[in-house]
């Protein structure tokens, strides 16, 4: 169906009324911007309309419903007086209802009502009709006083820099709808330089909603992953009610192959009835989720993170000691720009490992899996040497031997290490001069080998301590995997027991 409108913009009058005198308003600044930008995407001049006749009234005139049947889109400016004007809701109501009679009001599953959010306004006070839907925030939160400030192009070079970032973001996302409109075909991304979809459904990927102090790195990580051609979960808005929460959660994370939790300083928004932010909710459903499926995740804290509040400081101190929410994840702390790179580089492993079963399963038979006896031994730098002994004996009792490798990109290295956790039939971390935050994270990653794709589970998991002795390794013990305590040598009767588990 062709329409002659592309896009409405419906507002309340006094959300276009400029604090500086003869300054235009947000609205028609916003209207001016979306044109051009909108413009540059299609390759032609977008057809943009809103009344700018408004009254300080409100009062609802049908002539305007009346070209509703000719409007592709409506992008609504939710702020707290939109809410409250019977006009407005009116509009959204009208343009629903119009949309039932001609193509209806979702297209491959995307609502035709934008909601643009100049000021945060409860979500139950949103239009009924498109509370459901995701908003483009044009606001961000002061950290030290709290404050909401609007993004405009006028209040500094941060602000500003965030309102074209926003706009563009849902500029981009309005053009993909209006070309999918005029062809008939799916949603696709607009940048096709990167996209490796090559027509095809794009993958999806579960991006958990996070706290506001890192609503931006959110942001930029979806622009990121879009660009490269990837359905970004949930596309919908998701309950701030415990009841259905877990549902729509389950129901997200059952289409995606791999989740993305970003836990910053802020513990985040505790839906009603609940006694955790649903930041941490999130990561919690896909922890069990990626138990029981194999779905990879990431979970990433920014470089200095410095929680006060001590909610925040419990849910990353589990995170960190590997207590609770790790299952199945990498968890990364460091820059924006090196998860971006992480991220990437395993969605794009990913896809060759799917490529490798493909032509394995079409080239070679089966292999029996008895047939291969692997022990991934897990060591620092600084014990190369010191591991030969502990080496050799495996290897003359029997077995392969595998080492990580320490040259290369951190990616690489990263996505070596899993291929090995993968492969192996079981798994020793030598413990000698590294020191116990190198322990830590690798008895960690015992705890998310279900979350990296193996077949079957480990044979056993053991930690080698070895010289030189001290307090600490004397007492160390741990219930996630075998200690074998070898300050005095090799226990070669204990590694022969363990050895008999293959």
């Amino acid at each position: 169906m062709q329409f002659t409108t592309d896009v409405f913009i419906s507002y309340a009058q006094i959300d276009d009324e400029s604090l500086i005198k003869n300054q235009k308003g947000w609205i028609s600044e916003f209207h001016r911007a979306l044109d051009i930008r909108l413009a540059q995407l299609l390759g032609r001049r977008p057809v943009i309309w809103r009344d700018d006749s408004l009254q300080g009234n409100d009062v609802f005139d049908k002539q305007i419903a009346d070209q509703f049947s000719k409007v592709a889109i409506m992008i609504s400016i939710i702020t707290p007086r939109y809410v409250k004007s019977d006009w407005c809701i009116k509009e959204v109501d009208e343009f629903y209802n119009t949309s039932q009679t001609n193509i209806g009001f979702t297209v491959n599953e995307k609502a035709r009502i934008f909601k643009v959010i100049k000021t945060p306004v409860r979500i139950e006070q949103h239009p009924e009709k498109i509370s459901g839907v995701l908003g483009y925030e044009f606001y961000t939160n002061d950290p030290i006083t709290g404050h909401v400030k609007e993004l405009t192009q006028a209040f500094g070079n941060e602000t500003e820099r965030l309102y074209w970032e926003r706009l563009d973001d849902l500029a981009h996302d309005i053009t993909s709808y209006l070309k999918s409109l005029e062809h008939n075909k799916p949603l696709a991304y607009t940048l096709p330089s990167k996209s490796s979809t090559n027509g095809q459904v794009p993958e999806k990927v579960f991006l958990a909603e996070s706290s506001y102090d890192t609503q931006d790195f959110r942001d930029s990580l979806k622009r990121e992953l879009q660009g490269y051609g990837y359905h970004i979960l949930p596309d919908k808005q998701l309950p701030l009610i415990t009841t259905g929460l877990n549902d729509s959660l389950i129901s997200n994370l059952n289409e995606t192959i791999l989740t993305i939790h970003l836990v910053g300083e802020n513990y985040g928004a505790i839906p009603e009835g609940a006694q955790k932010s649903i930041v941490e909710i999130q990561n919690d459903v896909a922890a069990s989720f990626s138990a029981a499926n194999s779905v990879p995740r990431f979970i990433w804290i920014p470089e200095g993170c410095e929680p006060n509040d001590e909610r925040q400081i419990s849910f990353i101190d589990k995170l960190n000691t590997g207590k609770e929410g790790i299952a199945g994840a990498d968890l990364v702390q460091g820059s924006l720009e090196d998860f971006k790179s992480i991220v990437i580089d395993k969605l794009k492993s990913m896809k060759k490992e799917v490529k490798k079963e493909v032509k394995r399963e079409e080239l070679q038979p089966e292999i029996d899996d008895e047939s291969s006896k692997i022990i991934y031994l897990i060591c620092d730098l600084s014990d190369i040497d010191e591991i030969r002994p502990l080496k050799d004996f495996l290897f003359d009792t029997g077995y392969e031997v595998v080492l990580p490798i320490f040259e290369g990109d951190e990616s690489g290295i990263r996505e070596d290490h899993i291929e090995n956790l993968k492969n192996c039939s079981a798994a020793i971390i030598f413990f000698s001069n590294a020191n116990e935050l190198w322990l830590r994270s690798k008895t960690r990653d015992f705890l998310k080998i279900n979350g990296y794709g193996r077949a079957k589970a480990l044979a056993f998991k053991a930690i080698y301590i070895a010289p030189p002795d001290n307090i600490s390794k004397q007492r160390f013990r741990t219930l996630d995997a075998e200690v074998i305590h070898a300050i005095d040598g090799i226990p070669e009767e204990k590694l022969k027991m363990l050895l008999s588990k293959i």
